[in-house]
């Protein structure tokens, strides 16, 4: 039953009785229930602010002659609202209508959304005072380390670096200690070896003993043994170091004290780091290397000794 009375006016309420609606299109429906209630399609496009065009197109069901489907839904349903008519059963039958199921979930999502938005406001509307901090907090921190200089990271690693290897360098001495056999020793002076020892007494090239050049500051200089290594560190201050053999294998983990002098070999080629390289001086294959030009933010040289 449908009533003429709409917002083009109010007749006398006579019901039309109109047919079964379930094998109409959208466009049948509307056409039906606008000559029911006596109007031109011009009339009606007027009063919705439409081109006859249009109208006449969604009457016919020609929705590709429509800017697009969503347009066609929203001016059938302006159509029916102007005609006090349900909507429903005509944007059923229109491109985009939703499932049923999914209708109704999203109706209950639709009605669950705003308390759970009420929820998380205070009583004057805005968000809750808490969250605002939290927000702000995170927007600062991202802020100061987005703008941090990466120097000060590299002395916040070294300095973690320093920490463990100290800890780790504390146990290696005392098992050393433990083990290694009675007998006077230069002081300052530590002799590392990673391979197989090296006789006690290495020879030149010239067949003279080996030696190794040691700053004027260092404390007496290191043994023949020391010479023959691949790389050399002697550190006038205490220095994080750390060098890995080419397969991966660690020689080299620990902070090196003032006054000491570490000797190694290993699988090349080796990967060095030197922490606070401007105090500690190295030597390869007995030649000094300028640590100068491989440091960098935080005082910290890196470098490879190749084949």
């Amino acid at each position: 039953m449908i009533e003429k009375a709409s917002e083009f006016g109010a007749s006398a309420a006579v019901p039309l009785v109109t047919g079964d609606s379930t094998h109409m299109s959208a466009g049948d429906m509307l056409r039906q229930a606008r000559e029911a209630h006596g109007l031109h399609l011009d009339m009606v496009a007027a009063a919705l602010k439409v081109t006859p065009q249009k109208l006449a197109a969604l009457e016919s069901d020609d929705i590709e002659a429509l800017p697009d489907p969503v347009f066609a839904r929203a001016l059938a349903a302006s159509v029916c609202r102007a005609l006090r008519i349900d909507p429903g059963p005509v944007l059923a039958k229109l491109p985009g209508a939703q499932p049923a199921g999914l209708a109704h979930a999203d109706r209950t999502m639709s009605k669950a959304l705003p308390s759970q938005v009420r929820a998380s406001r205070s009583s004057n509307g805005l968000p809750s005072r808490p969250l605002l901090m939290a927000v702000g907090l995170l927007l600062v921190g991202a802020g100061v380390l987005f703008w941090l200089p990466q120097s000060i990271f590299d002395r916040i690693g070294e300095a973690i670096s320093q920490f463990s290897g100290r800890a780790s360098s504390s146990s290696e001495t005392s098992a050393s200690s433990a083990q290694a056999p009675a007998g006077p020793q230069a002081e300052g002076t530590v002799a590392e070896s990673v391979q197989s020892a090296t006789p006690a007494a290495a020879m030149g090239p010239g067949g003279a003993p080996a030696t190794v050049a040691v700053p004027a500051v260092q404390t007496p200089a290191p043994s023949s043994a020391i010479a023959t290594d691949l790389i050399v560190f002697v550190a006038r201050e205490d220095s994080w170091v750390t060098v890995n053999d080419g397969g991966g294998k660690s020689l080299l983990r620990r902070t090196v004290q003032a006054g000491e002098t570490v000797g190694l070999n290993g699988t090349l080629p080796l990967s060095v780091v030197v922490g606070r390289a401007a105090v500690v001086d190295v030597q390869v294959r007995g030649k000094a290397v300028d640590l100068k030009p491989l440091t960098r933010g935080g005082g910290v040289a890196r470098f490879e000794v190749k084949p």
